[in-house]
């Protein structure tokens, strides 16, 4: 197991909600390394929060412990998820945040509770944070909980956008494998068909195609806020056209 645990959140960094989470897992395992994702998703943004967790996690070691937590159904009878793949361990809400992860060699229903007091309102807190401590203590997936046969799972099969940066970079789930000189995105009543290779080569004012970094297309401006041109929206389908 990896002294590592990653955290991604939309409780953003004005409260203190970010510090109660990790205070529970360092009074536990004070040496533990804790890493930021992000706390910056939008709230209640659950596909940006399920792209991000997805085009992160590989880059840590094999044994690190994700926790996800963009709960809108916090205090619900919704299930609280844990699940590995390719040597990680994930935590979250069963909501879809990893919905880019299946299929996943193990998903289970964290059903095991910690002593003491639950806020319905903070389950990062009480819940999520005292169950990745056991996880660093070396207690398996398997006695926290029984398989998940039915685990909610968002429709990320379909062309969207799945996450907006804080440049108005629009992040698509196409792979950017398909994209090549001569094709179009419809995104809306709107089509953008300039292909570049980098941000630079697009003239002022205009829109354009890129192959991002997560090796999928987004659409782009040149030191503009290209969401903001296209009125982009998160989850909002997409059509990509070729010759």
């Amino acid at each position: 197991m990896s002294d590592i645990v990653t955290l991604l959140t939309d409780f953003g960094l004005k409260d203190a909600y970010v510090a109660q989470v990790k205070a529970r897992i360092i009074s536990e395992h004070p040496d533990v390394r804790i890493v930021d994702i992000t706390h910056d998703i939008p709230p209640f943004a659950v596909i940006s929060g399920a792209w991000l967790v997805y085009t992160t996690f590989s880059w840590f070691p094999k044994g690190s412990v994700h926790l996800a937590v963009v709960d809108p159904g916090v205090g619900t009878d919704r299930a609280i998820i844990g699940l590995k793949k390719d040597g990680h361990i994930f935590v979250g809400p069963d909501n879809g945040i990893f919905s880019f992860l299946f299929p996943a060699e193990e998903a289970r229903e964290i059903i095991w509770r910690p002593e003491g007091p639950i806020s319905p309102t903070f389950h990062a807190r009480d819940i999520f944070a005292p169950a990745v401590s056991r996880i660093l203590s070396g207690v398996s997936l398997e006695s926290m909980g029984p398989p998940m046969k039915s685990p909610f799972l968002l429709d990320v099969s379909r062309s969207m956008i799945v996450h907006i940066d804080r440049f108005g970079n629009v992040v698509t789930n196409i792979d950017a494998s398909y994209l090549k000189k001569g094709c179009m995105i419809e995104v809306g009543d709107r089509s953008v068909s300039l292909v570049v290779n980098t941000f630079s080569d697009i003239p002022e004012g205009d829109i354009a195609l890129v192959k991002g970094s997560s090796g999928t297309v987004e659409i782009v401006s040149n030191q503009r806020h290209a969401a903001d041109i296209l009125g982009a929206k998160l989850g909002l389908p997409l059509r990509l056209i070729c010759p």
